[in-house]
């Protein structure tokens, strides 16, 4: 039986999104998810390391950034400090973070 250059290509699309899904499950990423439901954007920094810049009404996700105790910070447009916090991570385990307030500590 020969399979006809759509169908192999869809089992080709299949089988990779399958292995990039059990991949992220092996290797036991941890990441950020940052919710801003405030009304400025915000910038996030991972460790002192500017991870990402999050909208209002917006998420966004930083990958892996893996296992043990992390530094997360989110700062105002002015670069002022919102809020600081001290997490630890366990191999796999994702943090999410909601933002409410753009008013700097």
């Amino acid at each position: 039986m020969r399979l006809s250059p759509r169908l192999y290509l869809a089992l080709l699309v299949a089988v990779v999104l399958s292995t990039a899904c059990l991949r992220h499950g092996w290797e036991g990423e941890s990441d950020l998810v940052v919710v801003n439901v405030s009304q400025c954007a915000v910038t996030v920094s991972v460790d002192g390391w500017e991870a990402t810049t999050v909208e209002p009404s917006q998420s966004r996700t930083v990958d892996n950034i893996g296992a043990g105790r992390h530094v997360i910070e989110v700062k105002d447009e002015a670069g002022r400090l919102i809020d600081r916090r001290y997490i630890d991570l366990a191999s796999g385990e994702d943090y999410r973070w909601r933002i409410e307030s753009c008013t700097p500590r």
